[in-house]
């Protein structure tokens, strides 16, 4: 059978045809724009803190208000980016990448448009919900428009390249905008390049339409939610109200009775929204697993980095950030590694490598911070731990989508995303928890960057010891898991 034979009539197929004398320049123009909207994303979750003190100014906010507003975007996002890719799966990856970008733009003209604390919460909320729905979506995209396994491998490496360069320059583009044009303009800014994305995308990305056939998992869907948003809830609040709050406690011992009722629902429902079969496969799970403590350990050293530099460096908010901005700026730097590696060293090596880098360099650094050395010599030290924590990125993702059918990535990108968000919440916390009961900031570094440097060896143990196989292979795997 021919690939017009599967096509629905001859109007498709000769589409088809046509597409593939384009289909080089539409598969770079079709990452660029999904990775496009998922810079925007990205930048939305750190531009805005550059805006808080116009914001609290403005509207008369709480501190309180104003945590609520930097993680009422990442609480719904997280809960919600599991839902996200199997809805991509489901209904397919381009229409839900479309319909989530319009609800983001929706909802950042809803931002700017905020007259109270409140509104502006429920606003970052529903951004939250936006970006749930196109993160996984776009990365099922890339999948979906990358055959073959090195330039997907490749476009991978573009696409987290991209989200690192949206970390790195976000407080600068946001102290721009805000003593420019005012804080409204941090998200208004989403409204004209969302627009012009989604145009563009509608018109430039081809992908067939799903032919998922599966009833719909209601009850994993509603577990997996109550489950993502309690633990983040938990996760947000735990720096806040301490070990010992109720309500933290409450969120905890719901997340786990969420876990429990989700596990016990994706064994016995005959059409399960994340296979359990999937964990039985060691480079799956290992590849997943590595993605959540990466993001403990590279996030709760970059809330650690920032506390310290701010009151034992005595640097203010732009002097902390430029201080950081090498360490975002190698990012970058790792990613463009990784995809030109990835060709030449295999997936296991690349992630296990680069994550023993890191690990290694992260107490340097903070040792180095103690003892007030020079800064090229802090500086050349934070590089490394970011060059070796964005270089495992790359290989990390194309190991997860590989070990899956074409069909069923978008959930797969939505649990991969799902841990990863919840281990910068884990992270942060932890490090929060240690700047707390630390007999000094010093000593809080110290501990942080221990723990660091432990996630990530655990990982490359991790990616050692379980990743194998290079690719999904039809014969392990069924449709279904």
């Amino acid at each position: 059978m021919t690939g017009c034979d599967i096509l629905e009539d001859s109007h498709a197929c000769a589409t088809a045809l046509d597409d593939g004398a384009i289909s080089a320049r539409r598969r770079r123009l079709t990452l660029w724009l999904v990775a496009g909207g998922m810079f925007m994303a990205v930048l939305d979750a750190t531009i805005v803190n550059v805006a808080l003190p116009a914001i609290r100014a403005d509207l008369d906010a709480t501190v309180g208000g104003l945590a609520w507003i930097v993680d009422a975007y990442t609480l719904s996002m997280a809960a919600l980016i599991l839902a996200g890719g199997v809805l991509a799966d489901r209904w397919g990856a381009k229409r839900i990448y479309l319909a989530g970008l319009a609800l983001f733009v929706l909802a950042s003209a809803l931002c700017g448009a905020a007259g109270t604390v409140a509104w502006l919460v429920a606003a970052r909320l529903v951004q939250g919900v936006g970006a749930a729905l196109f993160l996984p979506a776009s990365l099922a995209v890339v999948r979906g428009t990358f055959d073959d396994p090195d330039e997907r491998a490749s476009a991978i490496a573009t696409w987290a390249g991209i989200a690192s360069v949206a970390a790195a320059i976000g407080p600068v583009v946001g102290g721009l905008l805000v003593s420019g044009l005012g804080w409204r303009s941090v998200f208004f800014v989403n409204v004209p390049t969302g627009l012009l994305a989604f145009c563009l995308s509608a018109w430039i990305v081809r992908l067939p339409l799903t032919q998922q056939v599966k009833r719909f998992d209601r009850g994993g869907q509603l577990t997996s939610i109550v489950m993502l948003g309690a633990l983040c809830f938990a996760a947000i609040e735990l720096p806040e109200r301490g070990a010992g709050s109720p309500l933290v406690w409450l969120a905890a011992t719901v997340a786990i009775g969420a876990a429990l009722g989700w596990f016990l629902i994706e064994h016995r429902t005959r059409d399960p929204m994340v296979p359990l079969m999937w964990f039985r496969n060691l480079t799956f799970l290992a590849a997943n697993l590595v993605g959540c403590l990466v993001y403990i350990g590279y996030f709760g050293m970059l809330f650690i980095l920032s506390l310290y530099l701010h009151g034992d460096y005595g640097f203010d908010a732009r002097e902390t950030g430029l201080a950081l901005l090498p360490v975002a700026a190698s990012l970058s730097v790792g990613n463009v590694i990784a995809g030109r590696l990835q060709a030449h060293v295999s997936q296991r090596r690349l992630i296990a490598g680069s994550l023993i880098f890191a690990a290694l360099s992260a107490p340097l650094a903070a040792g180095l911070l103690v003892a007030h050395a020079s800064w090229p010599a802090i500086v050349g030290a934070l590089a490394v731990f970011g060059v070796g924590t964005s270089a495992s990125v790359p290989p990390m993702i194309a190991t997860v989508l590989e070990q899956v059918p074409e069909a069923a990535s978008g959930v797969a990108s939505g649990l991969l995303n799902a841990l990863r968000q919840t281990g910068s919440l884990l992270g942060v916390a932890a490090a929060s928890a240690a700047s707390a009961l630390a007999p000094s900031p010093p000593a809080a570094l110290s501990i942080v960057a221990g723990m660091a440097a432990a996630v990530y060896a655990i990982a490359a143990g991790l990616a050692i010891g379980w990743i194998r196989a290079p690719a999904y292979a039809t014969s392990n795997l069924t449709e279904h898991g």
